[in-house]
């Protein structure tokens, strides 16, 4: 079966790849996410496999401080998802890593909490990126590594009308709503926005929509929105 986004296979080789990047990059790139999204069969296939995935982070985060020195690696960021056969839940993921990585091959834990339709400081259902927020953090707090924060690397909403697609006023109260619930956390390190700009405006590929502004930079409401929180 053809897989869309295949794990590396060598993990050195995907080092060496890290390694030129950091090396070229590192008088304007000061933190580097290793692989996005490893938990998750749809970004790491054929299937999440934290094992494989603690040898390129390992080998990535050695590669990258000795071309880069005082750049930061940031661990692969979480997709929502809970453990299945060939996905495992954020805590599940992070767990791992701290097993098989451990606590020094990395400076910050990265997390995508999504939680369109709904906002994410009001939890519907029995899973939740907040719910999983706090179980992340828990894990860390069981390794001791409390100093280290969670960096959020992509929030946002799509505005398309099917799945978790919301109108462009429910958009804007979700990033302000996620914004303000991420920032207010203790251990929070930079919030991204995913995403500035729709790809495709209208669209039906959720993830080509989720810009601040559309595909012909007109804004949506969200722009000024979050421009108000952010000062």
């Amino acid at each position: 079966a053809l897989v869309s986004h295949p794990a590396p296979k060598s993990a050195e080789r995907f080092a060496e790849f890290a390694s030129a990047a950091a090396a070229r990059y590192r008088d304007k790139i000061t933190a580097w996410e290793v692989w996005n999204e490893p938990n998750v069969a749809a970004s790491y296939g054929p299937s999440a496999n934290p094992e494989q995935y603690c040898d390129v982070l390992t080998s990535s985060s050695r590669a990258i401080r000795a071309a880069a020195p005082g750049a930061l690696v940031i661990t692969g960021p979480t997709s929502p998802a809970v453990d299945s056969t060939n996905d495992l839940s954020p805590a599940t993921f992070v767990a791992a890593l701290y097993r098989c990585a451990g606590a020094g091959t990395f400076d910050a834990v990265s997390m995508h909490p999504y939680s369109s339709p709904n906002l994410l400081s009001e939890p519907t259902a029995a899973w939740s990126s907040a719910n999983e927020i706090t179980a992340v953090r828990a894990v860390m707090e069981r390794y001791g590594d409390t100093a280290k924060r969670i960096w959020f690397t992509e929030f946002g909403a799509p505005t398309v009308s099917s799945g978790q697609g919301v109108d462009e006023e429910r958009q804007a109260d979700i990033l302000v709503d996620g914004i303000s619930t991420l920032s207010q956390l203790p251990y929070a390190g930079p919030v991204f926005v995913f995403d500035f700009r729709d790809s495709l405006t209208g669209s039906a590929v959720p993830d080509y929509n989720y810009g601040l502004v559309r595909s012909d930079y007109t804004p949506k409401r969200a722009l000024d929105a979050v421009r108000a929180l952010v000062g």
